[in-house]
Formats: C-alpha cells, structure tokens, sequence
C-alpha cells in the first residue's frame, strides 16, 4: 500500500513540474524599447535612374485560347431533346391547322359577303325599278295629257265651221301648248302615210288641269262639202298638239289625229258630218317613237 502512494505522488510530482517549464518557455523576453530614429538619420530612398536611349518594349504573350469540349451526352438528355422537338412540331402543325381553318373560315365569309352584296344589290335594283315605276305611274295620272274629245261642226251658210274640242285630263295644266290645224280636199282617196303639213304656224295655248277647250277652228268652203257629199271630193282634216308637263326631267309630249269627213244630205240645211280615223296620224308620244316637234 505504502508502494502505491509513492508512485502516486512521484507521478503527481512530475506532471506539476512539467506545467511550470511550459509556462517558462511561453513568457516573452523583456527588450528594452528603442528610440525613433531622428530625422538626419532617416534613410532617403535612392533616385530613380532611367537608361538612355528608347525605352526597352516588353512583348507580351498572346493569350491562350481554350476550346471547351463538351461532355457528351447522355441517352435522357437525347430522349429528352427529341421529345421536346416532337412536341414542338406538333404544336407547329396544329398552328398550320388553325391558321389554314382560319384561312377557309375568312374564304366563306367573304364569299357568303359577296353573294350577300350581289343578292342585295338585286333587291336594291329591284325596288328601285318599283320606285321609278311607281313614279312614273304617279306622273302618268297627274301630268297634263291633252287629246281630242269631239269635232263639233255647224254650217254658217257659206263654209262649214269644224272645231276641235282638246281637253286635258291630267291634275296639272300644260306648259308651252301648241296647236296647229289643217284640211284638205282631194278628188281620189289619200294614202294613209299621206304628208301631213301645215299652212299657218301653231298657237302658243293653256290648257289647265282636268278642263277641254276649243281651238284650231277649221273652215271649210260649202261647195267642197256640197261636192263631197256628191262624191266628188274627199276631205280630211287634221291637227296635233305638242306640250310639256310640268314634272322636271321629263320629254316633252304630243298628240296629232287625222279624219276623214264623210257628208250625207244634199243642201246646205240637211247636210250630216261625220268624222272617221284615217291614216298613220293618230296617237300620242305614248304611242309613237317621233319626237314631240313643234306642229
């Protein structure tokens, strides 16, 4: 026991005297502080000296280049790539679709337009005949439309008077109305596109609306009767009237008759007259191409 308790302190005795040997080495030594060096003692740096002559040029090394080689790939990233590409094709493909549906939608739509515009056009020409149409009916039943009622004669001892009785039956008067009348006796029987003239020029009228008037008096000599109720003579007489109505735009317009006047009865107080159509003169510019010249 007593052995034990030896070793035990001389182990103690050491470790303690190790201890203080380490912290010997570890103090630092005391050294004496120096004094700044005064300024006759500081230490001037030496001149820098340049060589004569050009400077020497340092040629420096072109850089290096590095090419970067890369790693090849792997079978994922291939896959991965390809199936990105098919994907992007598709897509590609659909906008294809889209924009040629588009394309044809654009097509029928213009086309369905355009058969639309024709269709309408077609009404628009449709109800712009009915327009005209009814326009033209509006002024045919108020424009002034002047023709002969009746030839009313009577004898006045040496000639025979024959006046024409126009009427306008129009709602609107007439504008520029001119009338002009003639007769003619002739031994054999006219051809009925017989020359029409006229022996004295037409006189300027009126005629107002829905009203019938006398005018172009004709006086035929009772000899030439009296020899055409013998059968001697033919007599005709005949008239036309030109006018214009008062709807602007219009033509202006015209109605001429022609009749032959047929005498029964022997003298004077017992003669009859009357009156037949004859020839190719009788109508209106309804009726007939020629231009409505002034009679």
């Amino acid at each position: 026991m007593l052995r034990v308790c030896a070793c035990l302190g001389m182990a103690l005795a050491l470790f303690a005297a190790g201890i203080s040997v380490v912290q010997a080495q570890s103090e630092p030594s005391p050294i004496a502080p120096s004094s700044p060096p005064s300024a006759a003692q500081a230490v001037q740096p030496p001149a820098l000296q340049l060589p004569a002559g050009p400077l020497p040029v340092r040629v420096l090394d072109q850089p290096l280049l590095i090419k970067v080689i890369e790693q090849p790939k792997t079978d994922a990233q291939f896959d991965a790539e390809q199936k990105e590409r098919n994907e992007r094709a598709a897509f590609n493909d659909q906008l294809l679709m889209l924009s040629a549906l588009l394309v044809a939608v654009g097509a029928f739509l213009a086309i369905a337009f355009a058969v639309q515009v024709f269709y309408l056009g077609l009404g628009l020409r449709a109800l712009r005949r009915l327009s005209q149409k009814a326009d033209r009916n509006v002024m045919n039943t108020q424009r002034a439309f002047v023709y002969i009622s009746e030839l009313a004669w009577n004898a006045t001892g040496t000639d025979v008077k024959i006046s024409p009785i126009w009427v306008n039956s129009g709602a609107t008067p007439t504008r520029r109305l001119r009338i002009g009348t003639n007769w003619k006796a002739s031994h054999a029987e006219l051809r009925p596109d017989f020359e029409i003239n006229y022996v004295r020029p037409p006189d300027n009228l009126f005629l107002g609306p829905c009203s019938k008037a006398e005018f172009g008096t004709i006086f035929i000599p009772m000899r030439d009767v009296q020899a055409a109720g013998e059968q001697r003579l033919h007599l005709y007489v005949w008239g036309r009237a030109t006018y214009e109505d008062m709807f602007e735009g219009t033509s202006p317009h015209f109605f001429e008759f022609c009749h032959r006047v047929d005498v029964s009865g022997e003298t004077p107080g017992s003669i009859t007259l009357s009156f037949a159509q004859f020839g190719l003169s009788n109508g209106s510019d309804a009726d007939s191409r020629e231009p409505a010249e002034a009679a």
